[in-house]
């Protein structure tokens, strides 16, 4: 292969070969954290990537959930029950990927339909968490937290609808980021949640995140281009985020407080009123409803073929009626608003998840699984329902990760990353 490739980037070219002999040589180390290598399209790409000037993802190797259009492929989301056509077009911001340089691996594992926080799929088996043998690497984005994880891939795509980057990041010890909703296109993306759903990535660090950003998004606005030049609050809600803390995720979370206020950082705990009127939310209405609308007509005739920890998510929506769902939606765009005009130039701090990741094992059980998921995604979709931006950046202590979440307001993305790039280089002293 290395000697068919027309390209004037040797060093991409050989890191693209030895992940192709790690594949070969050891194929049960990696079977759960693919689902399908785009192979036959490497040579193509190379060439294409070699005929670029400049781009801001030129070298870098992406692996994309498998709940993205990319052209050739099958687009399965996780499930067996889909019947989808070959795509014929790229999603928008796997075009974006191809455009900046970026060379497309394949696709990675996932919880099926994206409905989950915990990251397991009983169809394609469920990758190996690097940190914590035996137990779940986080969802819904597993397969590509876990390419980032073992250095298979530089950047990881995803999707986040209520933490599916920012958890499986915080439980592999990398960094996952959950933007403004609509800063990144979704067309050519499957549905989970409307309302929710954003397109996110994951990496080893901050800078990464903000170049696969800044490669996907759309113009960006006014707002955006803004540089901030407050001294920004760190928030601690007192009222929100600390529930069901394992003591190790405690400790670890306040050896990183530490750091970051003796860093220069001002972190302050207060109750944030608005959080109060948040844990009352049905929440769960938003994906189950949307969830059941998008896949009605596939999904009612197949339930034989859906994992049973998504289908009872599914057919929650029977529950839920007309008239809630549409207050739910009312309620949120006050809430945002409110979240927004409270956090300003700050940013609200906690921990991403509050427990370690639970074994696989453990997760057969299904009350265990359906609690396991309830706690791993609290934290985190709180971003999501404020339409806020959202990063989790690693902290590891006695040499085990946990994610130190950062939240800032709507459109806030840039300087998110501006401030999270200054939190990481302190929490790595």
């Amino acid at each position: 292969m290395k000697k068919e490739i027309n390209s004037n980037n040797e060093k991409l070219v050989n890191k693209v070969f030895e992940i192709l002999t790690k594949f070969k040589e050891n194929p049960k180390k990696f079977e759960n954290i693919f689902t399908e290598l785009f192979e036959k399209d490497f040579e193509v790409q190379l060439n294409n990537i070699s005929k670029l000037k400049s781009g801001l993802l030129k070298g870098l190797i992406i692996s994309v959930k498998a709940l993205f259009d990319v052209k050739g492929y099958h687009t399965r989301g996780g499930t067996q029950f889909l019947e989808t056509d070959i795509s014929l077009n790229d999603a928008k911001c796997i075009s974006n990927i191809r455009k900046a340089g970026g060379l497309l691996l394949g696709y990675t594992n996932m919880t099926e339909l994206a409905y989950s926080g915990l990251g397991i799929n009983p169809h394609y088996g469920t990758p190996e968490n690097p940190f914590y043998p035996g137990s779940v690497p986080g969802g819904s984005t597993s397969g590509g937290a876990v390419s980032v994880a073992l250095d298979l891939s530089d950047i990881a795509i995803g999707t986040d609808t209520g933490g599916s980057t920012r958890i499986p990041a915080a439980f592999t010890g990398i960094t996952g980021l959950k933007p403004t909703q609509d800063s990144i296109s979704r067309d050519g993306v499957l549905t989970l949640s409307s309302s929710l759903d954003s397109v996110g990535l994951m990496a080893r660090n901050v800078e990464l995140c903000k170049l696969g950003y800044h490669a996907m998004r759309k113009k960006i606005n006014a707002k955006q281009e803004k540089l901030q030049n407050k001294n920004p609050k760190l928030i601690i809600p007192s009222n929100f985020g600390f529930e069901d803390i394992d003591n190790d995720i405690k400790v670890a979370f306040d050896l990183a407080k530490k750091k970051i206020t003796k860093s220069g950082y001002e972190v302050i705990e207060m109750n944030v009123p608005v959080l109060d009127l948040y844990k009352k939310v049905p929440i769960w209405q938003f994906a189950s409803v949307e969830c059941a609308t998008e896949y009605f007509y596939l999904y009612d005739q197949k339930k034989h073929l859906i994992d049973p920890n998504v289908l009872r998510r599914i057919e929650r929506a029977n529950e839920v009626m007309a008239v809630e769902y549409n207050l739910l939606q009312k309620i949120r765009i006050d809430l945002i608003e409110e979240f927004n005009k409270f956090l300003k130039n700050n940013f609200l701090i906690m921990p991403t998840v509050t427990i370690k990741p639970p074994s696989v094992k453990k997760c057969k059980d299904s009350e265990f699984y359906d609690k396991a998921n309830l706690i791993s995604l609290r934290n985190t979709t709180l971003a999501n329902y404020m339409n806020s931006c959202s990063i989790s950046i690693p902290y590891f202590e006695n040499k085990r990760p946990i994610g130190i979440m950062l939240n800032a307001a709507t459109n806030e993305d840039d300087y998110l990353l501006r401030i999270s790039s200054e939190i990481e280089k302190v929490l790595q002293k």
